[in-house]
């Protein structure tokens, strides 16, 4: 059966009836590609997909009297650092926050040095796993503890992650308790 070009007119008239549709703003398409991401989390953390991998710490720096462990965040999502800084903070950390390269370079020159780094692998400007990469080989930085907090949970990157000197690996999203207990394994605080 073949469409004559009458039909053929129809379809087309019915594929632009109407005004055009303004493109959607850049707020409602970052809004529904979050709960996109969201909802995918969610269905693969039902199905046993979420990832919280952690290598106990091997030496434990001890702190003063009164002195609290430096966490440094370093995460480009704004509303995810200001939840994790709030959450850290209650926990009894000191935290600082990054979110791009020039801010990432200060932080990590700024003394004291932290404790541990929070490091999300997409970033602005540099991955996150090259960055691992690169304050393994730093003097000074090399020794400091560093736990992957993303999104990306292929074997491959987690594979990556943990090759590249990462002491930890968790996935987005996370529960705040199993993030907890990682922070406290890597610090030799369980």
């Amino acid at each position: 059966m073949t469409a004559s070009s009458d039909d053929i007119d129809v379809e087309l008239s019915l594929i632009f009836e109407g005004p055009p549709k303004a493109p959607p703003t850049l707020a409602a398409t970052t809004e529904a590609q979050r709960k996109e991401v969201n909802a995918g989390a969610a269905r693969l953390e039902q199905a046993g997909y979420c990832i919280n991998i952690v290598r106990p710490a091997t030496k434990v720096k001890p702190l003063a009297p009164g002195a609290k462990h430096c966490i440094l965040c370093i995460e480009d999502d704004v509303p995810l650092v200001q939840i994790l800084a709030r959450k850290l903070t209650l926990d009894g950390y000191s935290v600082r926050t990054a979110s791009d390269r020039p801010t990432i370079v200060a932080e990590l020159q700024r003394l004291p040095s932290p404790d541990l780094i929070l490091l999300d692998v997409g970033l602005p400007g540099i991955s996150g796993f090259d960055l691992l990469e690169k304050l393994r080989k730093h003097p000074k930085l090399g020794c400091v503890p560093v736990i992957l907090l993303t999104g990306r949970i292929s074997p491959e990157d987690v594979l990556h992650g943990m090759t590249s000197g990462a002491d930890g690996y968790v996935s987005k999203p996370f529960q705040f308790d199993a993030l907890a207990i990682a922070i406290k394994t890597v610090l030799g605080m369980q």
